[in-house]
């Protein structure tokens, strides 16, 4: 298993507050506190899906996976991920669950500017 060191990915912030048809008000969503920055799992994603897979720091402190709504993500930008624990469980989705993120090539780099480009006029 290569461990990387960084690789390029997308990553964006969980809204501060959002309402729902009832009118009722949320901060944040039910796994991520309002602001969290998550790294976005958009390789394989289409606008038909209403969730994405995101790794961010929950409610409780710890690093995991989890599927959000896709609108409650804002300031969704491409960026190089060097954050170790993310970067693990990157890894290991890649090597033992057949998920696809971004790696190191300038391929990868553009396609994650492409992604955000994409959803930017969505």
């Amino acid at each position: 298993m290569e461990e990387y060191k960084w690789r390029f990915g997308v990553v964006g912030n969980i809204v501060s507050e959002h309402t729902d048809e009832s009118g009722n008000v949320y901060y944040g969503t039910k796994a991520f506190t309002p602001n969290t920055k998550v790294y976005i799992n958009g390789k394989n994603w289409s606008p038909e899906r209403g969730d994405i897979e995101v790794i961010g720091r929950n409610r409780f402190g710890h690093v995991v996976l989890e599927s959000v709504p896709f609108d409650l993500i804002e300031n969704i930008r491409a960026q190089r991920i060097y954050t170790p624990r993310v970067l693990s469980i990157i890894d290991y989705l890649c090597n033992y669950d057949g998920c696809d993120w971004w790696g190191r090539t300038a391929y990868d780099r553009k396609d994650t500017e492409r992604f955000v480009k994409t959803v930017g006029q969505s």
